[in-house]
């Protein structure tokens, strides 16, 4: 049975794993977090990861997945100011080798910023235990923090394929665009996932690839919204390349032409930063609308369907907590196909039938 250590857990990656039946121990320091997963029947092993570098007595969870998603505001903003910084700190650890001595690597985040040195306790991780399998996941501008472990890890003996993934390609209905490191150690090559469904060309929205299923709409996963494109990107605060605000670029859409509503719907306010109290009602055809386009909201429930997520899935905490899970999750459909590309042989993969799109 492949068991699998997931490094700054929350949900995501658990969903995928339990479809699969791989046993997931889980480290998770936010409380909601945790409270989600208990109800989902994952296993937290425990709470904060440095307790599994640097504690007196560490939890011992023999694994041979490796998976990591570690915090990414402090690179957020990397090439301008403190971003640039905080990646020039980390790309310094890693010449440095920091990460054969967490002491040392905690120490760092000490001086700088305790984000900073988290990006690395992957790598740490993978120094002392030495899993077959290893995913690693985050915004593009880590990338370049990926592309230096994965010298170190090739000096380790690992084949390792560093790149961007894009969540449309693998039935999310979402552009969401994330820096993805994949190494295996069992003499087979890295590569990413094969693509299920086409690319979103944003310049050319008729565009589809060759081969593979359309990508899949907001309007397909909910029933309304953008019915000629996938979502924005759902964040956790701030930006899509590492912030989280809950489907924040949503309203600049309302007033495009492909923005239909196939039905009514109500939606509630998820973030007060998105505009003022209320809601906004519509009726089919958008005869009849109240409010502002900008006070447009998603519920929670829409969100994590927008991320993939089963409809039965329950976010513990309350509204600002659950969208907070729910932005910095990684889609469990993307999740998936990263897992079968490191688990499953090639011979027993589906292949999506190809169909086509009504106009």
């Amino acid at each position: 049975m492949t068991v699998a250590l997931d490094l700054f857990a929350g949900t995501g990656w658990g969903v995928a794993l339990q479809a699969r039946g791989i046993r997931e121990g889980g480290v998770e320091i936010m409380p909601e977090a945790r409270a989600s997963r208990a109800a989902a029947g994952m296993e937290t092993i425990y709470h904060d990861v440095w307790d599994g570098l640097l504690s007196d007595d560490p939890v011992v969870f023999t694994h041979s997945l490796q998976i990591a998603s570690p915090p990414c505001q402090s690179f957020s903003l990397a090439g301008k100011g403190a971003g640039r910084a905080a990646l020039d700190d980390v790309l310094r650890a890693i010449d440095d080798r920091a990460y054969e001595q967490p002491a040392r690597l905690r120490a760092l985040g000490a001086e700088t910023d305790d984000r900073t040195a988290l990006v690395l306790t992957p790598l740490a991780h993978v120094h002392r235990d030495r899993p077959m399998f290893i995913t690693w996941e985050q915004v593009p501008p880590v990338l370049p923090v990926w592309e230096a472990c994965a010298e170190v890890l090739r000096g380790m003996g690992y084949s390792v394929w560093v790149g961007i993934i894009r969540a449309e390609q693998y039935g999310v209905p979402q552009t969401r665009r994330r820096a993805v490191l994949i190494a295996r150690a069992d003499g087979i090559d890295a590569a990413p996932p094969t693509p299920t469904h086409s690319r979103y060309y944003e310049r050319e929205p008729q565009r589809l690839d060759e081969g593979v299923l359309p990508w899949v709409t907001m309007a397909e996963a909910l029933g309304w919204g953008l019915s000629l494109r996938p979502s924005p990107t759902i964040t956790g605060g701030g930006t899509e390349t590492g912030g989280a605000e809950p489907i924040a670029k949503l309203a600049r859409y309302t007033s495009r032409p492909d923005w239909v509503f196939r039905r009514p719907a109500t939606t509630v306010v998820a973030d007060p930063r998105l505009g003022g109290p209320g809601r906004s009602e519509f009726v089919k055809g958008g005869v009849s609308r109240q409010n502002r386009p900008g006070s447009l909201r998603l519920e929670a429930h829409e969100a994590a369907k927008l991320q993939s997520y089963p409809d039965d899935f329950h976010f513990a905490g309350g509204l600002g907590k659950q969208f907070l899970q729910i932005g910095n999750a990684v889609p469990p459909l993307m999740a998936g196909a990263i897992i079968d590309e490191l688990l499953a042989p090639a011979a027993l993969r589906a292949v999506p039938e190809v169909v086509e799109r009504a106009a």
